[in-house]
């Protein structure tokens, strides 16, 4: 059995961030991707709009520094 990969993404909706997520959504459908980003000055969550499978992510509003939201 295969078990499903899951990766953590900090600052997704920002430029690199939400390129790469587009390009792994794209390249890796099994991969389940959760963004974690606060939305500060340089995040756009319209960056993430046209995903090809939404299924396959979710978005976290928050900050790496909060422990117990990690």
């Amino acid at each position: 059995m295969v078990s499903r990969r899951t990766i953590l993404v900090t600052g997704g909706a920002g430029f690199i961030g939400s390129n790469f997520i587009h390009y792994i959504n794209k390249t890796e459908p099994e991969i389940f991707i959760v963004n974690l980003d606060a939305l500060t000055y340089a995040a756009n969550l319209d960056n993430l709009k046209n995903l090809l499978a939404p299924s396959q992510y979710i978005f976290i509003h928050g900050n790496l520094c909060d422990e117990q939201l990690v």
